[in-house]
């Protein structure tokens, strides 16, 4: 009797496995394994466009541009960032860019991501203060 209450216990416990589909990697491979390293890779690659577009200094409004970043499901960037034209290698935030865009996309591929497809549409930037900011140029 002991034996069949365990046995049952276990079956039951098990039960709730049956929505892993059988041909897929296990959960926990998927975590730790490509798709943790895909998060990992496209954090990292952020915070290389954030540090890239950090000194905002500016004097006029032309030395601030907007750059869309990352890639929405549906396409197009899901963000955008200011920056100074004076302070910024523009040369590496494209570089740069354009591999975070990449990995954003694998990634939404691969968590199965959906979005509205709404375009989001560019802002523009201005010199405000010396700093170059999300808004409208300063009359």
């Amino acid at each position: 009797m002991k034996k069949t209450l365990i046995l049952g216990a276990f079956v039951l416990s098990l039960a709730g496995c049956a929505t892993v589909p059988a041909n897929k990697e296990s959960l926990t491979t998927q975590l730790d394994g490509p798709l943790a390293q895909l998060q990992l890779d496209t954090r990292q690659l952020q915070l290389r466009l954030e540090r890239l577009t950090e000194n905002k200094e500016c004097q006029q409004d032309n030395q601030c541009k907007v750059i869309g970043v990352g890639a929405r499901p549906c396409g197009g960037p899901d963000q955008f960032l200011t920056y100074s034209t004076q302070h910024t290698d523009e040369k590496m935030l494209s570089y740069t860019n354009e591999r975070y865009q990449k990995l954003k996309k694998q990634q939404n591929e691969k968590l199965g991501l959906m979005s509205t497809c709404q375009m989001l549409v560019p802002p523009q930037s201005a010199c405000v203060a010396q700093k170059c900011v999300i808004g409208q140029p300063a009359s």
